[in-house]
C-alpha cells in the first residue's frame, strides 16, 4: 500500500513542479532551461555508414575506428524520466532491481566515494528519507538493464544498440569527439534558444575528480532532462547527465572483429521483460557518460567512449533511453 501511495504521489506531482528548480541538489546558479524537451518524443534518424570509435591514445576498447552502418531508426528525445518510469510501475506493478536487493549503489559528493546505500531505490535515490518529489522531469536512476529492457518492452520499444547510440551523439559531425563538435567549451558560436552563449553544454563534473564539483554547469548533480540544448537533430542530453543502458552485450574486442554491417538489427542478447532469479554476470554496454564525468578520469563525455556493467547493477549516474 506504501508503496502504491508513493507511485501516485509522484504522477500526481508532476504537473505542479516549479520548472528549474533542483531540490534535492546543492544551491547553484542553473542555466537558462531551453524549450521543453519532451520526453518520450522519438526522433527520426536516417541510416548511413559512420566512422566508429577513436584513435589512439584512447583506451584500447575503442580501438581502432571502423566503419558501421545503420539503417534509419527513432531514438527517444530525452532520456526517461520519473514521472514516465513511474506510470510504468503503476501499470505494470514492476518492482525493480534494487528494491528486490533491498539496496544500490550511490556515489556521495561530500564522502568522495561510492556507497552501497540500503533503501537506495528509483522512488528513494538517496535512500531512506529522500524522494523523487519535485524531480519529475529529472531522469530515473538506479535502475538495472533488466529495469530498462522491461520498460522498453512496454513502451513497445526497446534499448538502443551501442553503433546507434554513438551515431545519434556523433549527430552527424566527422571527426568530432563531443556532439556539438571538437571543443568541450565552443568559444560562443553555439547559441541556446534564449539567444545566449552557454560555458557547457552538457551536464559533467567540473573540477578535480572525486575532490570537488565546482558545478560551473550549473548544476551539482542531476539536472532536470533538457536543462542544455539539443544537438541539431533533437536530442537531448545525449552525452552527459545519465548513463544509458544499449541492448549490447559488452566485448572489449568487439571493434577489433568489427566488419560493416547493418546494426540496425539488434545486437546482442534479445532484452527480456523478466528478471531472472539468480543474476548473471555478463556485462552490458553503457554510453553517454554522466554527471560524473569528469576531464581528468577519462573524459567520458566525449562520443566514442564505452562503459559497462553487470546488467544488474543500479547506481545513481545510470538511467537509459529507448528507441524504435
Amino acid at each position: 500500500m506504501t508503496r502504491l501511495i508513493l507511485i501516485a504521489a509522484a504522477l500526481a506531482a508532476t504537473a505542479a513542479w516549479p520548472r528549474g528548480t533542483d531540490t534535492n541538489s546543492e544551491t547553484v546558479q542553473h542555466p537558462p532551461r531551453p524549450a521543453r524537451a519532451n520526453p518520450g518524443k522519438l526522433v527520426s534518424l536516417p541510416g548511413g555508414i559512420f566512422s566508429m570509435g577513436a584513435p589512439r591514445p584512447s583506451p584500447a576498447d575503442q580501438r581502432p575506428v571502423h566503419q558501421r552502418a545503420v539503417s534509419s531508426f527513432q531514438i527517444e528525445a530525452t532520456s526517461v524520466t520519473n514521472a514516465q518510469f513511474a506510470k510504468f510501475v503503476a501499470a505494470t506493478s514492476h518492482i525493480t532491481t534494487a528494491e528486490r536487493r533491498g539496496s544500490s549503489r550511490v556515489f556521495v559528493p561530500n564522502a568522495r566515494a561510492w556507497r552501497v546505500v540500503t533503501g537506495a531505490a528509483w522512488q528513494t535515490p538517496k535512500g531512506p528519507g529522500s524522494s523523487i518529489a519535485g524531480r519529475e522531469d529529472y531522469p530515473v536512476v538506479h535502475v538495472s538493464w533488466y529495469d530498462a529492457s522491461a520498460y522498453a518492452a512496454w513502451a513497445g520499444r526497446r534499448l538502443p544498440t551501442e553503433a546507434e547510440y554513438e551515431y545519434a551523439a556523433r549527430d552527424g559531425r566527422v571527426d568530432c569527439p563531443y556532439p556539438w563538435g571538437r571543443e568541450l567549451m565552443p568559444s560562443g558560436n553555439h547559441q541556446d534558444q534564449t539567444g545566449q552563449a552557454p560555458r557547457w553544454l552538457a551536464n559533467g563534473w567540473q573540477g578535480w575528480f572525486p575532490q570537488a564539483d565546482t558545478a560551473e554547469d550549473g548544476y551539482a548533480g542531476l539536472s532536470p532532462v533538457g536543462a542544455f540544448p539539443a544537438t541539431r537533430r533533437g536530442l537531448y542530453d545525449i552525452t552527459g547527465n545519465v548513463w544509458c543502458w544499449c541492448q549490447d552485450a559488452y566485448d572489449p574486442q568487439s571493434y577489433a572483429k568489427a566488419t560493416p554491417h547493418n546494426t540496425s538489427k539488434k545486437s546482442g542478447p534479445t532484452a527480456k521483460s523478466q528478471q531472472p532469479t539468480a543474476f548473471v554476470s555478463e556485462q552490458r554496454v553503457r554510453r553517454g557518460g554522466s554527471w560524473l564525468s569528469a576531464a581528468n578520469y577519462g573524459d567520458a563525455l566525449v562520443v566514442s567512449y564505452r562503459d559497462h556493467a553487470p546488467p544488474e547493477e543500479t547506481t545513481n549516474h545510470t538511467g537509459f533511453r529507448c528507441a524504435k
